[in-house]
This record gives C-alpha cells, sequence and structure tokens, in this order.
C-alpha cells in the first residue's frame, strides 16, 4: 500500500515545525539571568573558566540572550575582567546583579553578595512585577478591541443617529455629545499617544534608555524604589563586614560602581564623611539612606556585639516592607483598569442607548 500512494503517505509524514526567528524574544527572561548568575558563582568558586562555559551555555540558550552571551564570551577570551565584561553588555544581566559582581571583585568576597543575590531571588519569588505584567497585557489587550468597535461606532452608528435626531428636531444627549467630544480630542492630539507609546516602547527594549528612565525619573517619583536600593547598600556593607573588610573601601565600591546615580551621589558623601572621622550610620542618615530608628537599632547591636545579625534583619525588613507595598500598588492596578474600562464601556452604552430612548418617548 505504501508503494501505491508514495507522494500521499509523504504529505501524510511530513512534520511541521513551526520555528521562532533567532532574535526572539528580545529581552532577556528573569529565568535566563538568574541561571547565568548561578553559572558565574558556580564557576568562580570551583575556579573553573568562565568563557567555555558560557560559550558553551549560549548554545542552549535563545533570543537576543545567545548574542549576549556569546559576546561575553568573547570579552572574558579577550582578558577581560569579568566585572567589567558584564558591564559592558546591558541586558545581560539585571544592575544588582552586576554590581554583586563587582562588589565581589573589588572587596574580594568571591560570591558572598553574589550568592545573596540567588537568595533573595528564591526568597521573593513571588515577585508583584508578574501580577502587574499580566495586568498590562490584558489592559493592551481590551484596548485595541474597544478601539476598532468604538471606530465603527463613531463612523456608521452615530451620523445616522444625529440625522434622526435632526430630523424630529430633538436634542442630541449629553452623553453622546461627551463621547464626540471625546473622539475629537482623540483626532486631534492621536499623535502624543502615538509618541508616548513609542517612548514607552523604546524604553522597555532598550537598556539604555531604559535605564534612564528608571533611575532618573521613576525612581524620584516611587519612593519604595528608593527603599529597595537603601536594604541593597546595607546588605552589601553587611557582606563586607562579615568578611572583616573595611567599610570605607566597600563605601567606595558602591559609591563608584552603583547603578543609580542617586545613590552614588549620596554615597559619595557619606564616603567622604566617613573618611573626615564621622560615623558611617549617622552619614547614612543625613542623606536618607537610614532612618534615625534604624540608627539607634544598629548603635545598640553594635554595644552587645551583633552588629551583622542586627544589620541583615533590618535588610530583610526593608525588602520585605517594600514587596508588600509593591504587592499592593499590584493588587489596586487591575481594579483601577477594570473601574476605567467600565466606566468608558458605561459611556459607550449610554451613547448608543440614550438616543434610541429620547426617540421612542418622542414618537410615543
Amino acid at each position: 500500500m505504501d508503494s501505491w500512494f508514495p507522494t500521499l503517505r509523504r504529505l501524510a509524514n511530513v512534520r511541521v515545525e513551526w520555528r521562532l526567528p533567532s532574535w526572539w524574544p528580545l529581552r532577556s527572561t528573569d529565568v535566563q539571568r538568574q541561571s547565568l548568575l548561578r553559572l558565574i558563582a558556580v564557576a568562580i568558586e570551583e575556579n573553573l573558566q568562565l568563557a567555555p562555559l558560557i560559550e558553551q551555555w549560549a548554545e542552549d540558550e535563545r533570543g537576543v540572550q545567545r548574542y549576549r552571551l556569546l559576546r561575553l564570551a568573547r570579552l572574558l577570551d579577550s582578558g577581560r575582567s569579568l566585572p567589567d565584561a558584564v558591564e559592558e553588555i546591558p541586558g545581560v544581566l539585571r544592575d544588582e546583579d552586576a554590581l554583586a559582581i563587582r562588589f565581589d571583585s573589588q572587596s574580594g568576597t568571591r560570591t558572598a553578595a553574589i550568592r545573596q543575590m540567588l537568595d533573595d531571588t528564591q526568597c521573593f519569588a513571588a515577585s508583584p512585577a508578574s501580577r502587574a505584567r499580566h495586568t498590562i497585557v490584558y489592559f493592551c489587550t481590551i484596548v485595541p478591541i474597544a478601539f476598532v468597535l468604538v471606530t465603527f461606532t463613531h463612523l456608521r452608528i452615530f451620523p445616522v443617529f444625529q440625522r434622526i435626531l435632526q430630523e424630529f428636531g430633538m436634542r442630541q444627549p449629553e452623553a453622546m455629545g461627551w463621547s464626540i467630544g471625546l473622539a475629537n480630542a482623540f483626532v486631534g492630539y492621536w499623535w502624543l499617544g502615538a509618541l508616548a507609546v513609542l517612548a514607552l516602547l523604546w524604553s522597555m527594549f532598550s537598556t539604555r534608555a531604559g535605564r534612564f528612565v528608571r533611575y532618573s525619573i521613576v525612581n524620584r517619583l516611587v519612593q519604595p524604589l528608593r527603599e529597595l536600593h537603601a536594604a541593597e547598600v546595607l546588605q552589601k556593607l553587611g557582606v563586607a563586614m562579615k568578611a572583616g573588610r573595611p567599610i570605607p573601601g566597600a563605601l567606595s565600591t558602591l559609591a563608584r560602581y552603583h547603578f543609580d546615580p542617586a545613590v552614588r551621589h549620596k554615597l559619595l558623601f557619606v564616603r567622604n564623611e566617613v573618611e573626615q572621622g564621622e560615623d558611617v550610620w549617622r552619614s547614612m542618615t543625613t542623606v536618607g539612606l537610614l532612618a534615625p530608628a534604624e540608627v539607634r537599632l544598629l548603635e545598640a547591636a553594635e554595644r552587645v556585639g551583633n552588629r551583622p545579625w542586627a544589620l541583615a534583619q533590618l535588610v530583610g525588613v526593608k525588602k520585605r516592607r517594600t514587596l508588600r507595598r509593591f504587592e499592593w500598588l499590584s493588587e489596586l492596578l487591575l481594579p483601577a483598569l477594570v473601574l476605567l474600562l467600565g466606566a468608558f464601556v458605561l459611556l459607550q452604552a449610554l451613547t448608543i442607548f440614550q438616543p434610541l430612548t429620547a426617540l421612542i418617548e418622542g414618537l410615543s
């Protein structure tokens, strides 16, 4: 039977495979970055050659992360240090991860800061960012559909209603006037929305523009992010204290290489104050990295000899408090968007049914 219908047999046995482009996805995922950071930590701890490992790792990656890993392997092969190579390739790791690598390299703590970053990732795996991302995807899916329906309504249905109302000498309902006014405003200023969307997309897919938006605009407006960065600074200082490294050296490293310009300026001030003989914790209070109550806690812990433990607990409290705030904001985002869409749907429903109700009452 197979020899009687060879063409049909070949068609029946063909396997259809859908292949995504080699550059997709355009952004590195959290799992990809965490896996790379864990690979770097293991290579440092086991004294392994990192460039061949990363080159082999790139073969199992996909999207833009593969090209970033290949470039990272080439930089390491050319003699570039690991912190310099990671910082030269934006997006291959998070800024926090690159800072941890730099801090371990400069402070001589091997992988202490890197391991803390990996532990924090596991402890705070239920990040509200995924919930907020799903909400935004839902909103971005609904908006184009609503745009098509509203455009059809304004182009085909509203003109008919307006002619009917004019023929019967009836006044246009308020809801229809509001809807037409919003549509006219959109037609007149749609290019502003288009520019905003393009700027948002550019900041999402461009690492440099995204970094500017995050650290120069968003961080100044969102207080929990500033508290999170302060907690990460304290965490690095705790790593230096446990390893017996001097605090001024750790401050110098953070003041030079921290990814947030505002935090760099604050740490530079703290380092200068410490070099002049001021207390490090009170100097951090002056620039807003610590609260007075937290300074009193650290001073009391120093008197009883458990300051590293108290510092670790303080970092945990700050991060958990920041996470709860982001969870609250992410839970508030979905009801806010649903209410916004509900108000829009209500306006469109009133725009359709008020003219019909007015016509029925006028003819009865």
